[in-house]
């Protein structure tokens, strides 16, 4: 009877850890008019190739973007449409990206 007992109070226990840790949203919607502005940046990487990385000014923060959605949202904005962007945050390292949702 204690064995019973004592199993039920440490499954009880361990769901209630587990609701606990409740993980933030990894996926955020993007609000297109606080993106300030898109930043290109060239560099060289390691084997001396140029190589152009895009952000986007969003927040007071410079977000990372791919080329694809880059383009677009400047193909969005040039013909007045809505453009539906996201924050993407890592869960393990918390970094964040911009993806086309």
């Amino acid at each position: 009877m204690k064995k019973i007992i004592l199993t039920m109070f440490l499954a009880i226990a361990a769901m209630s850890a587990c609701a606990a840790n409740k993980v933030k949203n990894d996926t955020i919607p993007v609000n297109n008019s606080e993106i300030v502005k898109i930043v290109e940046d060239e560099s060289v990487n390691s084997k001396g190739n140029k190589v152009t990385k895009f952000y986007f000014l969003y927040d007071g923060e410079l977000i990372p973007a791919s080329r694809h959605v880059v383009e677009s949202y400047n193909l969005c904005k040039k013909h007045e449409a809505k453009c539906r962007l996201a924050v993407v945050v890592n869960k393990k390292n918390n970094r964040k990206r911009i993806i086309l949702n």
